[in-house]
């Protein structure tokens, strides 16, 4: 039973770090034509759409405390999208996509600032690994360094706290509960951006399937993401989904033929022996 349930909770995973390459792929393609605020301002009204219903008769009355925290999840959430789609816009989907993979990485830092929990000795190695691993991606060199890199990791730290706060929420609050408020405060932060930015809400006709698909997509693979963490083990699912950045590098060599250097390879390598390390120490401590 136990390997049936832990096969479920891969292939769960399997499929959320796809799905979630297609939604990336097609977010990097419509920011031609769309700002990148028009598009998290409809990906998030399309969650909403889906999720308010699910809520009917499941909402609860919260003290600020909850309220403070969910607001704090939805902004780490919305920045975290936000310098993603960004980055992509000017780096290699591959390493826009690695950078906001070492979110795990970024946890303990979050934590020691949030909780004010000091990171234990034992977890300094795959920190130093990992972070060694973005040095490489980002390339530091003058003649190389690219901001828009630092951009694409300031989207694991928007990741990381959303992820430590979404943990908070989780011991009062449903799943879709936290979902439905931080779409919902995702979609008027964009709209916020969109107007003073200027930037038209109406989407070329052309790019409305495109929109559908990002939407649609990000929305299941949250759904998958959320059951695979049903099947199985955080030490199982966190080394697995890192298959997602591979699935970015298959369509970056297909559509744009970019091929990832050796600094960017190797430090690829790092980040995920980094977080392959910090699981296993999460499962033995």
């Amino acid at each position: 039973m136990r390997d049936k349930l832990l096969v479920k909770g891969v292939l769960a995973t399997l499929a959320y770090a796809f799905i979630m390459s297609v939604t990336s792929l097609v977010a990097k393609l419509v920011q031609a034509e769309v700002a990148v605020s028009v598009l998290v301002f409809w990906q998030s009204l399309l969650c909403v759409a889906l999720l308010l219903p699910q809520q009917r008769g499941h909402w609860r009355r919260h003290d600020m405390k909850v309220w403070k925290t969910h607001f704090l999840r939805s902004i780490s959430g919305f920045l975290g999208f936000y310098f993603f789609y960004l980055a992509i816009n000017h780096i290699p989907l591959v390493e826009a996509s690695m950078l906001r993979a070492c979110a795990p990485l970024c946890v303990p830092l979050v934590v020691l600032l949030v909780h004010k929990i000091r990171v234990p000795s034992s977890r300094w190695l795959p920190l130093v690994l990992g972070f060694f691993g973005v040095a490489l991606i980002i390339k530091p060199a003058p003649s190389q360094f690219d901001p828009w890199h630092l951009v694409g990791f300031l989207s694991a730290i928007g990741l990381a706290l959303s992820m430590v706060t979404t943990r908070m929420l989780s011991k009062n609050v449903r799943a879709k509960e936290t979902m439905t408020i931080y779409f919902l405060i995702s979609a008027v932060l964009s709209l916020f951006l969109s107007v003073y930015s200027q930037a038209s809400l109406l989407v070329p006709v052309h790019l409305v399937p495109h929109i559908l698909v990002v939407g649609l997509t990000l929305y299941f693979a949250m759904y998958l993401y959320t059951l695979a963490y049903g099947f199985a083990p955080a030490s199982i699912v966190s080394p697995v989904s890192y298959i997602g950045v591979v699935f970015s590098g298959l369509w970056g060599m297909l559509i744009w033929g970019y091929i990832p250097d050796l600094l960017a390879i190797t430090g690829m390598l790092l980040i995920f022996a980094s977080v392959l390390l910090t699981t296993y120490l999460s499962g033995h401590k």
